[in-house]
């Protein structure tokens, strides 16, 4: 899990306890923040009740980047702070790049200019 030096609010909800930032406590505060009750969040994304609340009780890792993009479509308005806190805890408990910048270097065609760039520093 992220350890974090810095203390984090969101809609008046300190994320931190014991200096530490999980994906889990993320979510669940977006979802009390966006007026979802547990139910219709986890129905609406199409996942099952017990592996909501392992989600959200960090007991799991967080879903895979498919479901990330869906929990941001669902809850909505979402600032790029709390974005890009979303993705790299997501992608630090998950041990993967953060999923909307795998989905902005497949978008663009990046993979094989930066496999390019691996392969000819590897020559060296």
């Amino acid at each position: 899990m992220k350890v974090c030096k810095h203390t984090y609010f969101l809609g008046g909800d300190i994320l931190i306890e014991n200096n530490e930032l999980t994906f889990g406590r993320l979510l669940k505060s977006m979802i009390k923040q966006s007026g979802f009750n547990n139910f219709d969040f986890y129905t609406q994304l199409g996942i099952a009740k017990p592996y909501f609340y392992e989600i959200i009780g960090d007991r799991t890792n967080p879903p895979p980047p498919e479901k990330q993009f869906k929990i941001l479509d669902l809850l909505g308005n979402t600032d790029d702070k709390t974005k890009e806190l979303f993705f790299d805890l997501a992608a630090e408990a998950r041990n993967e790049t953060p999923a909307d910048i795998s989905k902005y270097l497949k978008d663009n065609d990046l993979y094989s200019s930066i496999r390019k760039d691996i392969y000819k520093k590897r020559r060296k």
